[in-house]
């Protein structure tokens, strides 16, 4: 019987499997720790990445951290011309940003 050494403990190779809905075996694939439990990427990232502050989407790359939220950079528009903002000064109005254009 082949055992797998992970997160500090033996494990048997049928038995090391990731904790989230789709159980699948971790055995020889990467996979990520949540309070001690292992998970496949698909299921840690539905569960414990934080969410986007427009699409409710999980966040798994750089994100923007604005109006106590973060935020795809794509996701981050201006409220009025729905065009993204990538500029690092930006208005708020209602609690949703604001183009400098849009705000004069």
């Amino acid at each position: 019987m082949r055992t797998i050494k992970a997160m500090g403990e033996t494990w048997h190779e049928e038995c090391f499997l990731c904790r989230g809905p789709c159980m699948q075996q971790l055995a020889g694939s990467s996979f990520y720790e949540h309070d001690g439990l292992p998970y496949c990427r698909t299921d840690f990232e539905h569960m414990f990445a934080a969410r986007c502050g427009n699409c409710k989407a999980p966040i798994t790359e750089n994100a923007i951290v604005a109006l106590d939220a973060k935020w795809h950079r794509e996701c981050f528009k201006c409220k009025k011309c729905k065009t993204p903002i990538t500029a690092s000064s930006f208005v708020v109005e209602d609690n949703q940003p604001l183009c400098k254009a849009c705000s004069d």
